[in-house]
């Protein structure tokens, strides 16, 4: 089930080690936050995170997000996250028929105790499981875990130069303190404040690469690998399928009428993996 959704992670992450956050990366190189206050705000932010930070409709309601309106990031992720959930828990519910066979799985227990001292590192984030007890709870983790690598990281990832190309709207570093007082901000201090060409180019370079599509690109929910042979998952997977086709279907005819189209979570366009 998760195969699919965990392609290339350990590959674009040793590249993210090695070009990104290395002493030689671009992050420690051309970033304002350099290397050490990278890691700074790396440890402030795994933090503050908590399980259902992690979890979409939790995260939307904790944040007091339910009720804006024109938050498509909000409208199209819950009706993905939903549509996961379901096929995750058909799939689940077919290998595990009550609680008891998920407490007696010893491999799967040893993976998610695995994924809470090598993955959170077994920091204390509130909510994350150290054991499944439930059918329920390994539903909600694997949905979590699908969504993050898909949809989630299409939300985040994909539209980064869409928006940062226009090196002001994000620029990687500056030369000088912001202003702190409205008014004050000349064309000239504003010049004098932002990166420099060779800098700024790095930063557009990093962005544009980062949201590249894969040259394999394989669309969430579309599987070239058969990794059930079962005809009862199967049918899952072709249900799956229509599910993510029909919202693709309503984005794209909900974007017709905006005058900027939200696309970053329109199934067709977010990758099975994190992968680019």
């Amino acid at each position: 089930l998760l195969i699919p959704h965990t392609r290339y992670t350990l590959q674009i992450n040793f590249l993210a080690r090695k070009r990104l956050i290395s002493k030689e990366g671009v992050f420690t190189q051309f970033s304002a936050s350099g290397g050490e206050g990278m890691l700074t705000i790396l440890r402030r932010s795994l933090s503050s995170m908590t399980y259902s930070s992690l979890c979409m409709p939790e995260d939307i309601a904790e944040r007091g997000l339910k009720d804006i309106p024109n938050f498509y990031y909000r409208d199209d992720g819950l009706r993905l996250w939903d549509i996961i959930n379901r096929f995750v828990r058909g799939v689940l519910s077919y290998y595990y028929k009550n609680d008891l066979e998920v407490q007696q799985d010893s491999e799967l227990q040893k993976w998610i105790l695995d994924i809470f001292e090598h993955g959170f590192l077994s920091h204390p984030c509130p909510g994350i499981p150290q054991k499944l007890t439930t059918v329920d709870s390994l539903i909600k983790f694997v949905t979590m875990a699908i969504f993050t690598g898909s949809a989630q990281h299409a939300a985040v990832n994909s539209g980064q130069f869409d928006y940062g190309g226009w090196m002001p709207n994000t620029p990687i570093s500056l030369q000088l303190p912001p202003p702190t007082k409205k008014g004050k901000a000349t064309e000239e201090t504003m010049l004098k404040t932002l990166p420099d060409v060779n800098t700024t180019v790095q930063g557009m370079a990093t962005l544009w690469l980062l949201s590249q599509q894969s040259s394999d690109f394989a669309p969430l929910g579309h599987y070239p690998e058969d990794h059930f042979s079962e005809k009862t998952p199967g049918q899952m997977i072709k249900n799956f399928q229509e599910e993510l086709k029909a919202l693709s279907a309503a984005i794209k005819k909900r974007n017709k009428d905006l005058e900027v189209p939200y696309t970053y979570m329109d199934p067709e366009k977010i990758e099975n993996s994190v992968a680019i």
